[in-house]
């Protein structure tokens, strides 16, 4: 499915849709529709920063793994920080709102669980990103992805590990997560 909107191309696979019905038929938690209130507040954090800095958003894909946005023209190093950190700011100011103005709930949770697994320093996520940003700024364009995929595979060798010991107990979230984590250092 796609279409046009204010300027902007959005477009969502069969996967998005697949992946989304699937998680929130077999969420026994109830957290469902409040993590997807959370990634809606995530990438609106984007957004909101994305046209901020004057950055001209061209298309938004939603797929199986998530949101892809794709930008007119580059933006100085400050201004692509400020975009990477928008989304987990975002989180974490819906996640402090909501302790001041509802208590500890559901909501709160999975923004704070979305600002943090966001920064992990892996791949394309914002973490991941930012840490190259600020390997370019400091003078190390040659040595960013180098320190990019070991600062990942620091980060995954204990997230597996975790994984493989709570597995027998019937918990495949954390190693989905792992998979996840790995194909999008990977892919880089």
């Amino acid at each position: 499915m796609e279409f046009e909107w204010g300027g902007t191309r959005y477009s969502f696979t069969f996967g998005f849709f697949a992946v989304l019905a699937l998680w929130l038929l077999c969420d026994r938690s109830g957290l469902g529709l409040p993590a997807l209130g959370g990634v809606l507040v995530h990438e609106g954090g984007h957004i909101l920063v994305m046209r901020l800095t004057g950055a001209r958003i061209l298309a938004m894909r939603f797929c199986a793994v998530g949101v892809r946005l794709e930008k007119r023209g580059l933006l100085s190093y400050g201004r692509e920080t400020a975009v990477y950190l928008g989304g987990v700011a975002a989180n974490l100011l819906a996640a402090g709102a909501c302790v001041l103005l509802c208590g500890w709930n559901g909501f709160a949770a999975v923004n704070l669980a979305l600002c943090i697994f966001n920064l992990l320093p892996v791949g394309r996520l914002d973490g991941g990103v930012l840490l190259g940003l600020a390997l370019c700024r400091a003078g190390k364009p040659e040595q960013a992805a180098f320190w990019q995929k070991l600062a990942g595979f620091a980060v995954l060798t204990p997230l597996f590990a975790a994984a493989l010991l709570l597995l027998p107990r019937g918990n495949y979230t954390m190693l989905l997560t792992a998979l996840y984590l790995a194909a999008t250092l990977l892919r880089g």
